[in-house]
Formats: C-alpha cells, structure tokens, sequence
C-alpha cells in the first residue's frame, strides 16, 4: 500500500524538524561544552587567584598582630627587665586568642627571652627573619621552617618526623621609649594540618582548595573518598609547577575526584618558590550543567516538534481535502465530456444510417425511372440527388467531428488517469 500525501507530507515535515532539532542539539552539545570548560577555566583561574588573595590576607594579619604586640608596653618592660615569665605569659595570652601557632621574642643579639608554648632558650641571631627584623624590616611572608625551628617553638608535624613545615610568618623590630631597636618579636601560623585557611577560603568561594609543601598535600578542604580530609597526598603536577615556577590548570584528580584546577607556585618574599596553591571544582559539576541544559534542549526540542506538528497536520489535511475535491470535480467533468464523446458517436451513426436510405430511395427512383419515365419521377430523382449531396457533406462533417471526439475520448481518458492519480496520491488507496 501507498503512503498518502498526507502522510508523506506529515512524515518530511517531522523528519525536518527532527533532523533540524538533533543537528541542532549535537552543535549545542559541542559549543556548551567548549564554553563551559572556558567558562571553568577562567572561573578556576579567578577563584584561584582568590584563594591567593586569602593567603595574602592572613600574611596582612599576622603582621599587624606581631605589630601591635610590639608596640605593648608591658612587652616592652618585660623585655627590659627580662622578666621571662611575664613575657611567656604574655605571649600565650596573644597566641591563644590571635589564633597562632607560635610567637617569640628575642634580644638585639637574637637570643631567645620569651615563647609562647615553649621554654625560652636558645639563639636565632642567624635566622634570616630575625636578622631582618632586628634591622628596621617588618617582613611578611611564607617560610618553610626546618624541623628544629618547629622543635624549638614546641610544635609537631604529624606527617612523619624529620620534615619541617609551611608557615606564614611575620616579624617586626621592638624598640624603647627613646625608639632603639631592644629586640624583635616573630610570630606565625604552621599550615601543616591546619584548616582555619583553606575552610575560610572554600566557605567564601567555593570549590576546594589546597595548600602544597614541595609536592604534598599539607592542608586542604578535599574530601578523601570516606569522607575525611585529604592531606599527606602527593600531587604530582605541584611539583612540575615547583620546579618551572609556571600554573597548571586542567583536569587533574584527587581524592578519588577529577576536578578542573589550578595549581599555581606561592614563593615567600624573596621570590623563592617554596610550594604550590591548589584550587578547583569537580568536573562533574561542569557535565551536570551540560546535562541539564541538554535535558533542557531536549524537552524544549520535543516541544517545537509537537507545535509544529500541531500546526502543520491542520494544514495538510485542508490541503488534502482541496486536492481530493478538485480531483472529484475532475473526474465529474470527465464523466460529463464522456457522455458528450459517446452522443456525437450515436449522431454520426444516425448520419451513416441516413445516408444509406438516402442511397437507397436514389437506387429505387433510378429503377423507377428506368422502367416508366415521368416528368415528376425525373424531379424526385434531381431531389434525392441534392439529398444524396447534402448528406456526403454532413457525413464528412460527421467524421471530422468523430475524429476530434476521438481526440476529445482521449483526453478525457487522461483526465481520469489524473484525476486517479490524484486521488491516489492524497488518499494512498488505488482508485476503483
């Protein structure tokens, strides 16, 4: 069986839209995706260079905290008195309640007279922080302690022995009443392990972040697969960044999560790289966008297509019925000039049957007139000659008429073949 016009109108104009719609869908799929990865990188690299900024900002705030503290006159006289027990005090009051994880006091010859969490011995004359502090710097940077600086203030890494640790430190000269340098205080936060920085930073910016030491992992707001903190993990790419001093940015895993990150190189204040910055957002959220909006694109797609559906059935099936219609008037007009075709057929049958009577009567006048000749006789015999005259004339007529009525029976043969046609392309039923 046929399709019918309407069906193979209704089936190009869906097969159109459909295939419109997925070439469509495909070159969104392609363009959402490239863009929202630019859109990632330039967000990973923005967030990243936020997350920075925190760092930046807690180097600002331990050194206006060392500030301030050397600017206390009780610190002042109990440095002048060397009243070590004050001075401890004094400092474990400041460090519990700034949040630090050390801060110390020493002479103008470097010599230890105070510490917050630890006893007050020893010498850090040939500690580059202090030497700048007891020369008029207030500096503020990150270091990487050794582990007998930790030691010596009391603190432990738990990563291991034998390492030493990322800090943020600041120093500043401590000077008397007259202003001459008496001394310096030098105080700091130890990254290893801690956590205030990174959860601030992911709090505000989202994401997760990092803190690298060489090419571990020593503080970070990444959730290990059973849920706990990742630290104390290497990352690879960080020590490629620590060693061209250049960003990566790009998928890169941790914790059992592809993110999209940047892992960029921080350097203390001199410019020397100690370790790297690690910010990122899982990848997966970036194929959750592109899957929703896909889904989105989908249903939307569907719904054009049911529109267009809905506008376009209307109008084929009018456009059907008119064609049915004009093929019916055809096939009447078709019948009616058959009818004619088939009357011109009988009257040229009735011209031939004429003419043979009238044939006839002239063969039985002329035996009439052979056998008794009459004036009259000889008159009918002239009439029926002008008869016999007049109907040669119509019965050429008459079969020049046939002629076209046969031309006129041929073209409505081809009318109906049309009109079958026709009927046949809109209904897709063979016509009887």
């Amino acid at each position: 069986m046929r399709l019918s016009l309407r069906t193979r109108l209704l089936g190009a104009i869906t097969g159109a839209v459909v295939l419109i719609f997925l070439c469509s869908l495909i070159a969104a799929r392609v363009v959402l995706g490239h863009d929202l990865n630019e859109l990632g990188r330039t967000e990973v690299t923005n967030e990243a260079s936020a997350f920075a900024g925190y760092v930046d900002a807690r180097k600002q705030q331990i050194a206006l905290l060392v500030t301030q503290e050397a600017a206390s006159d009780a610190l002042r006289a109990a440095m002048q008195s060397h009243n070590t027990e004050q001075l401890d005090d004094q400092l474990s009051d400041v460090t519990d309640s700034s949040g630090l994880s050390f801060l110390t006091v020493v002479d103008l010859n470097g010599r230890v007279l105070g510490r917050a969490h630890a006893p007050a011995t020893g010498s850090l004359a040939t500690d580059p922080i202090i030497q700048r502090a007891l020369n008029g710097e207030t500096p503020s940077t990150l270091v990487q302690l050794t582990p007998a600086f930790l030691q010596g203030e009391g603190l432990a890494l738990q990563a291991g022995s034998g390492k030493g640790g990322l800090a943020v430190i600041a120093a500043t000269p401590v000077s008397d009443t007259q202003e001459r340098t008496i001394g310096a205080i030098y105080g700091g936060v130890l990254l290893n392990h801690s956590y205030d920085l990174v959860d601030e930073a992911t709090r505000a910016i989202g994401g997760a972040t990092a803190l690298i030491d060489g090419n571990t992992i020593v503080s970070s707001s990444i959730q290990a697969p059973d849920g706990t903190r990742f630290v104390d993990a290497q990352v690879p790419r960080a020590a490629d960044v620590v060693r061209t001093n250049e960003p990566y940015t790009g998928a890169d895993t941790e914790g059992g999560v592809t993110y999209l990150a940047q892992i960029a190189p921080i350097s203390d204040d001199q410019g020397h790289v100690l370790g790297a910055s690690w910010y990122g957002i899982p990848m997966a959220q970036i194929g959750n966008i592109e899957a929703h909006t896909t889904q989105a694109l989908v249903l939307w797609g569907i719904v054009a297509v049911v529109i267009v559906l809905a506008l376009a059935i209307p109008t084929v099936q009018a456009l059907s019925k008119t064609l049915v219609a004009n093929s019916r008037h055809v096939r009447e007009a078709a019948k009616e000039l058959g009818v004619v075709v088939v009357g011109s057929e009988v009257s040229g049958d009735h011209v031939a049957a004429t003419k043979r009577v009238v044939e006839r009567s002239g063969e039985l006048l002329s035996q009439v007139a052979s056998e008794q000749q009459s004036e009259k006789i000889g008159e009918l015999q002239r009439l029926n000659s002008e008869l016999h005259g007049d109907v040669t004339v119509i019965e050429t007529l008459a079969q020049e008429m046939s002629s076209r009525m046969r031309d006129a029976a041929d073209r409505v043969a081809q009318l109906n073949e049309v009109a079958a046609t026709l009927n046949e392309l809109v209904t897709g039923e063979p016509s009887t």
